[in-house]
């Protein structure tokens, strides 16, 4: 008889829960989400200082880390965490807007499930392009700061949109979906050349 396949073992599932509840809570440290980092992103062998790994995956999202400056002289630092759900390029754009969406309705779920008690969404709107469905995520404190703050910087963002402009600055064209972690630190220093999103 000829040789049986035997399937590997399914690799153990991901505590989605866990994951989005360590983000929440990480924005709170004295350094935003340090804890959960696992490295510096290397271009070569050339340690990049203010881009960090990480193993966190919220709805089984791939996630970067990121350090910038802030809006103006002498603002606190911003601590990101970019997370891709989705991307699917311009071809098959009607395919890849099932998919997106499934991915973005997942998420959500995921977020109402997971997040600490007393986190609310509210919708941001579409800005006139019925593609995009935009969530920010918060707490009572978020909003009262939001109140008297000339730029407000949210905590959590989750968007899907379709995207047709130029590929300058390393975005790609066609459908995304992304959950986005943000926090300000206590400290100034160099820039990334990225700019933290915030509402106005």
């Amino acid at each position: 008889e000829g040789d049986t396949a035997t399937p590997a073992a399914a690799p153990a599932a991901r505590d989605g829960c866990k994951d989005i509840a360590a983000l929440a809570s990480a924005m709170t440290e004295a350094e935003p989400f340090a804890s959960l980092r696992t490295g510096n992103v290397m271009l070569g062998d050339q340690k990049v200082d203010d881009q960090f790994t990480t193993d966190v995956a919220p709805a089984g999202a791939q996630c970067k880390m990121g350090q910038m400056k802030g809006w103006n002289a002498g603002d606190p630092e911003m601590f990101v965490v970019n997370c891709e759900l989705f991307s699917g390029g311009v071809f098959d754009e009607e395919e890849n807007s099932v998919k997106a969406k499934t991915a973005f309705d997942a998420a959500k779920a995921e977020l109402d499930k997971c997040l600490p008690a007393g986190w609310t969404a509210r919708d941001v709107g579409n800005n006139g392009d019925e593609r995009t469905e935009a969530l920010i995520y918060e707490t009572a404190a978020d909003k009262a700061r939001s109140e008297g703050a000339d730029a407000y910087v949210y905590p959590l963002e989750l968007r899907k949109e379709y995207y047709q402009g130029s590929m300058r600055g390393g975005r790609t064209q066609g459908w995304s979906v992304v959950l986005n972690f943000q926090a300000s630190g206590p400290a100034a220093a160099a820039a990334t050349g990225e700019t933290p999103a915030a509402e106005h």
